[in-house]
């Protein structure tokens, strides 16, 4: 959709809303304490002066708003031929002397107030009445040699001797095909910026950064390449490691440390209170486990008598049968059942007799002697073993339901 949009109308929409977020974050900055906002932005405060026809206006800059400290009113500059300026002892129409006196005045109380970092990080912008700009084409050469270049060919450049001369420049283009570097070079005469530095050091200002004056956004404002200032008067490089930038990156060291063992400590604390609830719940648990085994026993017990009594004979009704079945003159010494398998001894008259009466009984079959008949000497009866087979008949019959010789009893 961007290729609909014409390019100025994007670069106006970017513009808007960089200038939203600027404001945005603005205000929430406000929030905060001066120097925790100051130093988590890392913006700090900075003063611009700007030179146009006579006027020479400061505005202090801090975390993205300009505010308009105050102006004041000169009319010529020494050093500086130049007919745009105002007749010497002479002021803008409206200014008077005691207005500007009292403008003047505002201003030095104004920059007093001011924190002392702001006024000596200043940046000096002049209007193109100033300066002599003109655009040049070079062969292409690396940035770094740019510099170098330029302090060779000065003299043939400007109207200005090398030593009475300072200069910036502005990369225009970059020409690959044509081997081709076009820049846009800004000088001033030394004497004209040395009695600026003069009147800016009776204000209380320092300057650290003198270029021209431009309408577009601040993108550069402090590019080196830029700077009229001559270079022994540049400020020192700011070290990358300072007391400041070790605080916050201890204290950047310190959240990132805070948001990585949080989450760990408080899935620490989740697993240790879900472990607790765990260990109760095991608790409850083995008394349940222990019920359930009794249980379980106590079911095992109940279900293996129940078989027992389904699946075994009834020794009251076989000892029923045996009795209705055996005559008088026999009587029993052991009567053994195991299985299906039952075995009497005893002794009896007539032997043979027996089984035959045992065989009667439908409850018995395979009735014989488990082994040989002998007599008794002293009773003089005969003594017998005999095994047979229990029907599946007498499981469960109750007593009632046997009957001898056809009759039920």
């Amino acid at each position: 959709m961007a290729g609909f949009i014409p390019p100025h109308r994007q670069q106006q929409f970017l513009r808007a809303s960089s200038d939203f977020f600027h404001w945005w974050l603005a205000e929430l900055v406000q929030l905060l304490p001066k120097k925790w906002s100051t130093g988590l932005l890392g913006q700090q405060a900075w003063c611009r002066l700007s030179l146009e026809r006579g006027r020479l206006q400061l505005v202090l800059q801090s975390q993205g708003r300009e505010t308009e400290l105050g102006r004041r009113y000169f009319s010529a500059l020494p050093g500086l031929p130049t007919a745009f300026l105002l007749p010497v002892n002479e002021l803008p129409s409206g200014v008077n002397a005691e207005a500007a006196s009292s403008t003047k005045q505002q201003l030095l109380s104004k920059i007093a107030d001011l924190d002392s970092k702001a006024r000596r990080r200043v940046v000096l912008e002049l209007a193109d009445d100033y300066l002599l700009v003109r655009d040049i084409t070079f062969p292409l050469v690396s940035d770094g040699d740019i510099a170098n270049v330029l302090a060779h060919e000065i003299d043939r450049l400007s109207p200005y001797a090398k030593d009475k001369v300072c200069y910036g420049y502005e990369i225009l283009q970059k020409n690959l095909q044509t081997d081709k570097l076009r820049l846009r070079l800004i000088c001033l005469e030394r004497a004209v910026l040395e009695n600026l530095l003069e009147q800016c050091a009776e204000l209380g200002l320092r300057v650290t950064q003198v270029q021209r004056k431009t309408d577009v956004s601040r993108t550069e404002t402090f590019s080196a390449s830029q700077n009229l200032l001559p270079a022994e008067q540049h400020p020192p490089k700011e070290k990358l490691w300072s007391a400041a930038n070790q605080g916050l990156g201890g204290l950047a060291l310190v959240l990132l440390l805070a948001v990585l063992m949080l989450p760990l400590w408080h899935y620490e604390k989740q697993i240790d209170h879900l472990s607790n609830d765990v260990d109760a719940l095991l608790e409850q648990s083995k008394v349940v486990r222990a019920k359930q085994a009794r249980l379980v026993g106590a079911l095992d017990i109940r279900d293996a008598l129940v078989a027992r009594k389904n699946n075994q004979f009834e020794k009251i009704v076989i000892l029923h049968h045996l009795v209705r079945v055996i005559p008088d003159n026999t009587w029993l010494t052991r009567v053994t059942i195991h299985d299906s398998v039952l075995e009497i001894e005893g002794e009896s008259e007539k032997s043979s007799d027996l089984i035959e009466k045992l065989e009667s009984l439908p409850v018995f079959h395979q009735v014989e002697f488990a082994s040989s008949v002998t007599r008794n000497s002293r009773t003089g009866k005969e003594r017998f073993q005999i095994k047979m087979q229990l029907s599946d008949k007498l499981t469960g019959m109750p007593i009632s339901s046997v009957a001898v010789g056809g009759e039920r009893r």
